[in-house]
């Protein structure tokens, strides 16, 4: 039954494509090319998409399952400020998938954000009301021509999860797949537009979720499991638009085996001689915000007694980290330093096991880089701009990106790392490394590896839209794939302070403290001289008299980074990471593009 339900379909599909290409000639024939004969016209796309890698090997069967019949909302405009047009739910046909949708003619940007894997009811803007995922429900919340992309996207929110204890992991079964989003940016919408990248690969979703393994290779404690994790999100955002975590601090559940805790949630594998392992049966997660102090229980025996052990997510300064989707957080404990807790209860209230446990943690956090991938391998760096604000007479070294892959292939020629120093008249080079490091046998994977790049003050007269110059970028070349980053110059800032503007403008003046990019968010990033007191984010909305942010996120791709009076005769830097939709020959190659800003303030 459902076999013939299959091929009515498929011929039905098939009927209502030949209809329209009927449609399609006799409008050709007419001579007609009125934009309103265009707009009713129905277009086929064919999708090409897949996971974004974990950077591990997949855990389950469907984690990186990308499904046939994905949702594809589109979106007329530009940013967080485009306007809703259609909601299409894509089908298959002969193993492909294929998504009908409404023709829109050149002259405007249109976002399509893809929602795959979508679970059976979404949420909107809340916990409380489900909806059943169709095109009827869609409808009722998203109004065309007046809802946003940015309104949308932080909205539609996932199905939440109990909130009571859960006994099972989310996603876990081997028959649920994870939902997956992506933002493409197309110039129209024909029989042309294609959702893949420009050179025809696969897009690559992003997961809504996180991915935490426990690994022990201390030789004095045997990891015996998971007993519970504490305080987690029970909704997350079907897909992220700026960057910023959903707040989730008063919708917080926990996972465990019983009210007892009389068994681990999950237990750990051995894996190799004094080895324990989480991995075959990893922990997901909706992304989380440090405020919801979320947490691991593990229990694991240390001289021949079982304890009880408390892990957050810590950085290598003991500072809590959020929990991002799609990155995957591997704890590795080396060494155990002394007994953990008798019961659950007491593990609970005590500080985190950093100090009984000598553990690190890796962080795949390949979502924050800006990735080209091949079905074999995939090559990120973490920002594609770099800005030196910088006066001094000598070349300056800076770390200027860090460049990330899971590639294990040792091209013999297609593995390098260059500069067109010479296209720009020695005004930056390349300090190195000069070949991409790939991942050896024994080492970790994903390799990551900063990359530094010495930079004059010179550099800011080499850019396109002055006279005849050209751009210093930095190229890498891993196998078939390829990535440029644009290296770039201005005046360190001076005593007195400047606001510094990124944002749509016609300037190429580098003189002028005004650069063209559409924004989307911005951060400060912590640092020795306490940047964020002295360097201020502000957006075009906020009022006279506010005192700017160190976190910003803006809907008219506008950010005025004001750099505030240093009092001191001491120069002092910072650093500030800003981003921006980008887009090549009108199809996003990724969906974000990443600046870093490296700001040196003279003194007085």
């Amino acid at each position: 039954m459902r076999e013939s339900k299959r091929y009515i379909t498929v011929f039905f599909y098939l009927i209502l494509l030949l209809f329209m290409v009927g449609c399609e000639h006799d409008v050709s024939t007419m001579g007609q090319e009125n934009e309103e004969e265009v707009l009713k016209e129905k277009v086929q796309i064919e999708i090409f998409a897949r996971a974004k890698s974990y950077s591990l090997p997949p855990t389950r069967a469907l984690e990186s399952e990308v499904g046939k019949t994905p949702w594809i909302l589109v979106f007329k405009g530009q940013g967080t400020g485009a306007t809703f047009i259609e909601a299409v739910q894509a089908f298959e046909m002969i193993s492909k998938r294929y998504v009908l949708l409404t023709g829109q003619p050149a002259g405007n940007k249109y976002q399509l954000l893809i929602l795959a894997n979508p679970l059976d009811q979404f949420y909107y803007g809340n916990a409380s009301t489900g909806y059943d995922f169709n095109q009827a429900a869609l409808l009722s919340k998203l109004t065309p021509g007046v809802t946003t992309y940015g309104e949308a996207c932080s909205k539609l929110l996932t199905k939440p999860l109990d909130s009571n204890p859960l006994t099972t992991i989310p996603y876990s079964s081997d028959e649920e797949t994870i939902p997956m989003s992506y933002r493409l940016e197309v110039d129209q919408i024909d029989n042309t537009t294609k959702i893949a990248n420009t050179d025809g690969s696969s897009l690559l979703l992003t997961r809504v979720v996180a991915k935490i393994v426990i690994v022990n290779k201390a030789s004095n404690f045997i990891l015996k499991g998971v007993t519970a994790v504490m305080n987690v999100p029970r909704q997350g955002e079907l897909h992220d638009a700026d960057g910023a975590l959903m707040n989730n601090t008063a919708n917080l559940t926990e996972y465990q085996y019983d009210a007892a805790y009389s068994l681990p949630l999950i237990k750990a594998e051995t894996i190799a001689t004094d080895v324990q392992s989480t991995e075959k049966f990893p922990i997901y997660m909706y992304e989380s915000d440090v405020q919801n102090n979320t947490y691991l229980i593990i229990q694991g025996t240390y001289d021949n007694k079982d304890y009880y052990y408390k892990m957050s997510l810590l950085n290598s300064s003991l500072q809590a980290m959020d929990i991002e989707r799609n990155h995957s957080y591997t704890f590795t404990i080396n060494r155990a330093k002394g007994p953990g807790y008798d019961t659950v209860s007491d593990a609970k209230i005590a500080k985190p096991s950093n100090t009984g446990l000598d553990f690190e943690i890796m962080v795949d956090d390949s979502e924050s880089y800006e990735i080209l991938a091949n079905n074999d391998y995939y090559l990120g760096v973490s920002n594609s701009v770099f800005i030196a604000y910088y006066s001094g007479e000598n070349v300056k070294d800076y770390d200027a990106f860090s460049v990330i892959t899971d590639c294990t292939k040792d091209f013999p020629d297609a593995r390098t790392i260059t500069d067109n120093k010479q296209e720009v008249s020695g005004a930056f080079q390349l300090s190195g490394p000069f070949k991409v490091p790939i991942v050896t046998s024994n080492g970790t994977n994903p390799v990551i590896t900063l990359v530094t790049v010495g930079v004059t003050n010179q550099l800011m007269g080499y850019e396109e839209g002055i006279d005849d110059k050209k751009n210093a970028y930095i190229t890498l070349k891993l196998g078939n794939l390829e990535k440029k980053v644009h290296i770039r110059q201005r005046k360190a800032i001076s005593a007195g302070g400047s606001t510094l503007k990124f944002m749509p403008t016609n300037n190429t003046d580098p003189v002028v403290s005004e650069i063209n990019y559409f924004c989307l968010t911005g951060q400060v990033e912590e640092g020795t001289d306490n940047p964020k007191e002295w360097i201020r984010l502000y957006s075009s909305a906020m009022p006279e008299g506010h005192t700017g942010e160190d976190h910003i996120i803006v809907e008219d791709g506008r950010i005025y980074v004001e750099v505030l009076p240093n009092t001191s005769a001491t120069p002092r830097s910072g650093i500030v990471h800003l981003t921006t939709m980008a887009s090549v020959g009108g199809v996003s190659v990724n969906s974000v593009q990443r600046i870093k800003l490296d700001i040196t303030q003279l003194g007085k």
